[in-house]
């Protein structure tokens, strides 16, 4: 809507005591937690195109750090804090890249004329998983950090995964799933192959887990529009979080702070 105002907001785990960080008439999308908790990676919508912002939580300082013509957007960083994966189309097509905080260099790893998106590192920094159609439809692949031939690794599970999240022992990954029933959350375990399906909504969508792997926030399609809700992984259905007024869209869940 013309009069929309979006905000960047982090809340206490439970959904209460939000406070804004941004608040822009433009999107704002697809909010990354430094590991360290005192910094966001997100994308902005302000320059009526798309560009990567880190800011500062406690300070409020930000800064552009990604921006130009095209897509350029799902920042998420390395583990330990020095890198961005970021999806950026400098070539009109979708490529994963990543951006160092140190060199600002750019370094594209994916070259492929499929749309190869959402990408996020593994735990030990070693492996980069993201979505990609280069198989026909959305599916979840992985390729080392440093580039090289993606595998697929979302196989016999329909033909909709994409958005995946790595439960913090690497184990473990929840993807949002398509299915004749809409979308929902799933988690796959990377060891055994075995899938679950947790959630059953109509439209869920942006999963992340909680940092003892315990639990898995996510945005769910309910009456007033989108809200927040959780659910435990081995698939108790958790509380609905606090409502808020307005759309909630994109949670992730920031790390423990000492």
């Amino acid at each position: 809507a013309k009069d929309s105002l979006y905000r960047l907001q982090v809340a206490d785990a439970d959904g209460y005591d939000p406070h804004t960080i941004l608040e822009s008439k433009q999107p704002l999308m697809s909010p990354s937690w430094s590991p360290d908790g005192a910094h966001l990676a997100y994308v902005s919508f302000e320059d009526r195109n798309s560009a990567i912002y880190l800011q500062d939580i406690r300070t409020g300082k930000r800064e552009k750090l990604v921006y130009g013509p095209g897509i350029n957007s799902a920042p998420s960083f390395s583990p330990d804090g020095q890198r961005l994966v970021v999806t950026l189309s400098r070539d009109g097509n979708p490529e994963i890249y990543t951006y160092s905080l140190a060199s600002r260099q750019l370094t594209r790893l994916t070259y492929h004329a499929s749309i190869d998106t959402e990408a996020i590192y593994s735990p030990d920094g070693r492996q980069i998983y993201f979505t990609s159609d280069r198989g026909g439809g959305p599916q979840i692949y992985r390729m080392s950090s440093d580039g090289g031939t993606p595998q697929r690794v979302t196989f016999n599970m329909g033909n909709y995964n994409s958005r995946a999240r790595i439960s913090p022992d690497g184990k473990k990954i929840s993807i949002v799933h398509g299915g004749k029933g809409g979308y929902r959350i799933g988690v796959l375990d990377l060891a055994s192959n075995s899938f679950d399906v947790l959630s059953d909504s109509a439209l869920d969508e942006s999963p992340s887990f909680a940092p003892n792997g315990d639990m898995i926030i996510y945005a769910t399609m309910a009456g007033r529009g989108t809200e927040l809700a959780a659910i435990s992984v081995d698939g108790r259905q958790g509380p609905r979080m606090a409502v808020q007024r307005g759309q909630v869209r994109e949670p992730a869940w920031g790390p423990f702070r000492n």
